[in-house]
């Protein structure tokens, strides 16, 4: 409880931090100062960074961390944070490289 309260006082100055550094390590585009404003709050960057997921993925981490973790509405700045954590931190491609060129394989 003592923590939320903190957190609930430390939020609104962090967030007059319009002109802070981001977090390091997150991409530098529309959001991210969002994500470093909001998000490492509680935890760093390179927790953000190392995850991936699409947008209804991100969603959903964010509102485990509403039910359990005490995270904060994020009101109007949920919606950039979103598009911002899919375009950056959105799944990548699995599977195996592009087969070799035939010129490349040994002789048979």
């Amino acid at each position: 409880m003592r923590i939320r309260l903190a957190l609930c006082l430390l939020l609104p100055l962090v967030a007059a931090a319009e002109d802070a550094p981001l977090a390091e390590g997150l991409v530098v585009a529309p959001g991210a100062a969002l994500v470093s404003r909001h998000c490492t709050v509680c935890h760093g960057a390179r927790l953000v960074i190392q995850n991936r997921a699409d947008r209804a993925g991100w969603q959903t981490m964010i509102r485990w961390m509403q039910e359990t973790q005490g995270l904060w509405p994020l009101g109007d700045d949920e919606e950039p944070i979103l598009d911002y954590l899919a375009a950056h931190y959105g799944p990548t491609p699995q599977g195996r490289r592009a087969p070799l060129p035939p010129a490349l394989l040994p002789p048979r």
